[in-house]
């Protein structure tokens, strides 16, 4: 007799439970609410939350933070041992990040050895890390998943990664920048407002920071009163600092700056500072992680096929993926990105992107000005990246229905739509200003075996967030997941994850948290391995966990074939 593969073992298993919930289902009553099905689930994963027994602990090894600590079999097979000790039940370990980079032996990717970013640099040529943890995590009884940055391929300092060889994949961010405009209409971008002056660099000092420019003598400042230049020293030749002025500020410049300034501006000139809003790609604009386009076919096609890779060629038990969504709010305003919405709208943007939204200046302060097509893009982003999950969970389940398909996203539900991710159930319809009335139909969380929710809170408690003056009590690791599972709603299973270095110090209250976000949702994830290392919380875990016996929810046939049924 042949011997089933791990996967086809787990997809026979999934199977059968599939059609034996199937044929329950399909023999009860008839109901004028809820199906049963449907109220069976909730039922199940409801009395599931903080249980002793049913409950997952998974651990995740970030490719960049442990970078020296996972790049010989034998320390990963040290760390590996020290995971399943401390009562860990599954890794995800990170093997291409948001640099576009892979720990693996890629076909189709760049292999992390051949960047050329300077804190990278000694990684070993052809090392791969994701079949090195397979093979000792399995042997030590650990479940391992693959972790995936889909939609950043670069690292935007040193311009280096998939995205610089595919410029035109760039996602195109509106970006609005501060200007400094002088009569007859030059600008200069304005760097910074109290902030300090670097090289060739113009900013601005307030009287909210200072009562004179703290600026050194190498450069040349402007006083502005009313809008209105009152005086102009070039503090080169040892000028004493300017005044801030109560009504006013002061413009600072150095080298090219601080020659604009002279150039421009005479004392009685009227001088003012505003937005000026440009479409740019990923290349040009401030962030490290270089994202690109996830409504743009070749993109979509290539992360599909690193994935699409993995599973097919590594012997692993899961899939997660991480960074699938728009950079910020910012993102994509290209023309693809244009065409694509008015076809969703069946009309044409007659003021882009100001239909959207634009950016205006309240004194220094930015501030976006929503468009009366503004919840209407919201919405469209997060179906865009709902379209992708549906269609990477049939990519996935498609090779293997036994394989684990997961994603990590941040628990603050209130704000993540800025990214353009809907991780919520297609059933929860959100209470917020921002939500259209059908952005519950973009939710993803159906097509999750379990979803990783970030409660990245110091305060553990909802009271200890009210009391330290948080905006809500959500602010908070218990408040954050009690909102992660009525968002999901009970559409799959909810592990709180926590982020070790807001405790650094303070093994205690990391110990609390940890007890919270087991006893809120269906089990935790620990972000990073760096710092079990770096703190030697080892011990603490592994106390905290206990010796009784335990599996993950999502290792139950039955219960991932009743979630399986309302995909």
């Amino acid at each position: 007799m042949r011997m089933l593969t791990p996967h086809a073992l787990r997809g026979r298993l999934v199977a059968a439970a599939c059609l034996a919930v199937a044929l329950v289902a399909s023999l009860a009553p008839p109901a004028s609410a809820s199906p049963p099905a449907d109220r069976a689930r909730h039922a199940l994963l409801e009395s599931l939350y903080g249980h002793a027994y049913w409950n997952a602990r998974i651990l995740w090894y970030d490719l960049a933070a442990n970078l020296k600590r996972l790049d010989t079999r034998a320390e990963v097979r040290d760390i590996v041992a020290k995971t399943a000790q401390a009562g860990f039940d599954t890794v995800v370990v990170d093997v291409k990040n948001y640099t576009g980079y892979v720990a693996y032996d890629s076909a189709i990717a760049p292999h992390l050895s051949t960047t050329k970013i300077p804190s990278y640099q000694g990684y070993p040529a052809g090392y791969d890390l994701l079949r090195t943890v397979i093979e000792e995590g399995h042997a030590a009884g650990l479940d391992v998943i693959a972790a995936v940055n889909v939609f950043s391929e670069g690292q935007n300092t040193y311009k280096d990664g998939p995205a610089f060889e595919h410029p035109e994949w760039q996602t195109r961010y509106q970006h609005a920048r501060r200007v400094v405009t002088a009569p007859g209409g030059a600008t200069h971008p304005l760097s910074a407002v109290d902030g300090a002056r670097g090289d060739q660099q113009l900013v601005a000092f307030t009287p909210a920071a200072y009562e004179v420019s703290p600026a050194n003598r190498w450069g040349v400042e402007a006083q502005v009163r009313d809008g209105v230049v009152t005086q102009l020293t070039d503090r080169r030749g040892g000028a004493p600092a300017v005044v801030v002025p109560d009504d006013g500020y002061v413009l600072s410049g150095h080298g090219a700056a601080a020659d604009w300034l002279l150039a421009h501006l005479r004392v009685g000139d009227e001088a003012g500072v505003s937005a000026e809003t440009s479409i740019v790609p990923a290349a040009e604009y401030p962030t490290s992680s270089t994202f690109v386009n996830p409504i743009n076919p070749d993109v979509q096609r290539y992360e599909l096929s690193v994935i699409e890779e993995i599973a097919r060629e590594y012997d692993v038990d899961g899939i997660s993926l991480d960074r699938t969504r728009y950079s910020n709010v910012d993102a994509d305003f290209s023309d693809a990105s244009r065409q694509a919405f008015e076809r969703h709208l069946g009309s044409e943007v007659r003021n882009w992107p100001s239909d959207v939204f634009r950016y205006e200046l309240d004194g220094f302060t930015q501030k976006r000005v929503e468009g009366p097509l503004y919840k209407k893009w919201i919405e469209w982003r997060a179906g865009n990246i709902g379209a992708f999950f549906e269609r990477a969970e049939r990519l996935v389940h498609g090779i293997d229905p036994g394989l684990i398909y997961t994603d990590y996203v941040g628990a603050w539900y209130p704000e993540y739509y800025a990214e353009g991710v809907n991780w919520g159930s297609r059933h929860y319809h959100p209470p917020y200003a921002w939500a259209s009335e059908d952005y519950h139909r973009t939710g993803y969380a159906e097509t999750m075996d379990f979803l990783m929710t970030g409660t990245y809170f110091t305060a553990i408690t909802k009271d200890e967030a009210v009391a330290e003056g948080q905006p809500a009590p959500w602010y908070s690791v218990e408040g954050s997941a009690e909102l992660a599972t009525e968002v999901i709603d009970e559409a799959t299973f909810t592990y709180a994850s926590l982020y070790l270095l807001q405790y650094e110090g303070d093994a205690d209250k990391f110990r609390r948290a940890l007890r919270m976000a087991l006893d809120k949702t269906h089990g935790i994830m620990l972000f990073d391995l760096v710092y079990l290392e770096q703190y030697d919380w080892w011990d603490v875990v592994a106390d905290e966990f206990g010796d009784g016996p335990h599996r993950p929810p999502h290792e139950n046939p039955a219960y991932r074939a009743m979630l399986t049924n309302d995909r």
